[in-house]
């Protein structure tokens, strides 16, 4: 049977586990936008977070228990960061996503290498058509 490519379909998998695959097209304009309007929508989102910081930063002294005045309330900020960044991911890469990558748990710093990684493949796969591009108009300029 013949076989047809279309785009360039990234397929990897997660700490060299088969049952966590993540796969994606790098030519897909739609999956660049979600990238791109999650990417504007976190920005917009990290102020209000850092303004939440500041505010728990704020509060002073110790509970009944001796736990700081400052702990539950960054917890839950901790959480709820946490929970829109595996949303977000769910948004953009398609539902399961996040707990492909994360499996039963979240780290920004895996959050981060995971968008680092998809974003250099995107960069790689738009450096190769533009790359076509000029050797395409270069070889129609040395034919004429």
């Amino acid at each position: 049977m013949k076989n047809l490519s279309l785009g360039e379909v990234f397929e990897f998998t997660i700490n060299d586990d088969p049952a966590r695959v993540i796969r994606f097209n790098a030519n897909d304009v739609k999956l660049r936008e979600k990238i791109f309007n999650f990417a504007k929508e976190a920005s917009r989102k990290e102020k209000e977070f850092n303004k939440r910081i500041k505010e728990i930063d704020a509060i002073e002294g110790d509970d009944e228990y001796g736990f700081s005045l400052q702990a539950a309330p960054s917890m839950d900020l901790v959480l709820e960061i946490a929970d829109y960044f595996m949303k977000g991911l769910d948004d953009v890469f398609g539902e399961g996503t996040s707990e492909i990558v994360f499996a039963d748990g979240f780290d920004f710093d895996s959050f981060t290498v995971f968008l680092g990684f998809v974003l250099d493949k995107f960069n790689e796969t738009g450096n190769k058509k533009v790359q076509a591009r000029l050797a395409k108009k270069s070889l129609s300029k040395a034919m004429k």
